[in-house]
């Protein structure tokens, strides 16, 4: 969860706080060869070190699987790997926040926002954390909250795909014009580097047009959507495909939005996509 691209963009005790946070082995280690310089004691030194040199190959590689795991949909594997990694250090800012994207996900936003407000309570400086909080404030039905932290992300990074769209959602669901919603996603469509990001603007796109009466437009939209969508990871292909086929049935097309929902079904079982399949008996 935390690009490095965003590093130069901190301030310098940020920097060092970030890093202090993500190695605390480093700062035991400090502590192992100043206490070594007190007592002279080899055999405690190389002790210590092989066990803080385990915990933290162990935890980095835990973190790093879970995420492989997560990008695969492979849920319960990702949630077993993050609490071995939290065992070993509660407070690890990306576990934590990986934790919040996992719950958000799967159709759980008040444990998302406990898990994200955490993350940013240790990591205060990181544009992802503040993203990903807004989603979970628009799943809770809390827009202004969900504009204010998405507001927050793009001071920080102002490319910020993910957190042009949930600003874009937010100031729909205040009720800003149509226009300026269209012109936010717009905006934000060419900063979105990750397949996942640019479809779900494009499926934002889209929603806006319908909204507009503007079908045509909306339905060549989806179109773009839908050649990104193999590009996807699976769980992103399940939650993309799953707002395609609510679009495409508010365009009245039927077979398209059923076909969706099915692979929705398929791609998601035990997601929170699930209810999506079953929406399909009643089109058409």
């Amino acid at each position: 969860m935390a690009g490095t691209a965003y590093l130069t963009a901190y301030p310098r005790h940020h920097l060092v706080l970030r890093w202090l946070l993500l190695v605390p082995e480093a700062i035991m280690l400090v502590a192992a060869l100043l206490l070594y310089a007190a007592l002279g004691s080899p055999q405690f030194l190389a002790i210590l070190t092989a066990a803080l040199i385990i915990a933290f190959a162990t935890r980095a590689m835990a973190l790093f699987l879970a995420k492989q795991a997560s990008r695969s949909g492979h849920t319960t594997q990702a949630l077993a790997l993050l609490r071995v990694a939290l065992a070993l250090y509660p407070w690890s800012a990306d576990a934590l926040a990986l934790l919040g994207a996992l719950a958000l996900a799967h159709g759980h936003p008040d444990e998302a926002e406990q898990h994200l407000r955490r993350a940013i309570r240790l990591l205060p400086a990181q544009p992802s954390f503040y993203a990903a909080l807004s989603g979970a404030l628009i799943e809770l039905e809390r827009p202004h909250e969900a504009a204010q932290a998405a507001s927050e992300a793009l001071r920080l990074a102002p490319q910020l795909a993910q957190a042009r769209l949930y600003m874009a959602e937010a100031m729909r669901l205040c009720g800003a014009p149509a226009e300026q919603v269209e012109a936010q996603i717009r905006s934000s469509i060419a900063s979105a580097p990750a397949p996942e990001l640019a479809a779900a603007l494009q499926c934002a796109l889209a929603a806006s047009l319908i909204s507009q009466q503007r079908l045509a437009e909306a339905s060549l939209t989806l179109h773009t959507a839908e050649g990104l969508l193999p590009k996807c990871s699976p769980l992103s292909q399940a939650e993309i495909g799953y707002i395609l086929g609510e679009l495409l049935a508010n365009l009245g097309e039927s077979e398209r939005a059923r076909s969706y929902f099915q692979g929705v079904e398929r791609l998601a079982p035990q997601g929170k996509f699930v209810a999506a399949a079953w929406r399909s008996l009643h089109i058409g």
